[in-house]
């Protein structure tokens, strides 16, 4: 099983997405995605995850203060990551369907 994203706190793990959610054919979603990637397959869910694992960062900084600075630095190199990987390539509305 292919994890696309997984974010801890020391050793806690505080949400992830996976097969469980990208592979899904039930309704009900409670992973980090927010429901962005539930049920589209994994080719489609990696592209998402790339695009907004960042902003997805952003939102567990604003719930977890005590680790605002790291958070914030994983979402910049995030960000980084996602332009050089993406922007050589189509944007994601141009992405055929799974």
């Amino acid at each position: 099983m292919t994890t696309l994203i997984a974010i801890y706190h020391a050793k806690e793990l505080l949400g992830r997405c996976d097969a469980r959610c990208y592979d899904a054919t039930s309704p009900d979603c409670d992973c980090v995605c927010g429901g962005r990637n539930h049920g589209i397959g994994l080719q489609r869910a990696a592209q998402n995850t790339l695009q907004d694992a960042a902003a997805w960062l952003d939102e567990q900084n604003a719930k977890d203060v005590a680790h605002r600075e790291l958070y914030a630095k994983l979402a910049r190199d995030l960000r980084k990551t996602a332009e050089q990987t993406l922007l050589p390539f189509a944007p994601s509305s141009d992405l055929p369907d799974d």
